[in-house]
């Protein structure tokens, strides 16, 4: 992995922690992958390295929101003060 590739991941994890919000995750998720495929198919650039940043951005995403389930139950079961 070069240092182009390694920015090309870095710059797309905000897009993919914006795929994680639950409500606007699904359209934006397809869009941007609408996107990538029609930029891939022109350019030829490697989108997949562009999905991968965007997949690396909903897993954190994903992690926090679990998170912060997992914190609301605990404190609603009052294991947590």
């Amino acid at each position: 992995m070069t240092i182009s590739d390694f920015a090309r991941i870095v710059i797309h994890i905000p897009i993919g922690m914006l795929i994680g919000i639950p409500i606007i995750g699904a359209p934006l998720r397809e869009t941007f992958h609408m996107y990538e495929a029609n930029e891939d198919k022109h350019i030829q650039d490697q989108a997949w390295k562009d999905l991968r940043g965007a997949m690396v951005g909903e897993i954190i995403d994903e992690i926090i929101f679990l998170a912060l389930i997992v914190g609301l139950l605990l404190s609603y079961l009052r294991v947590i003060p």
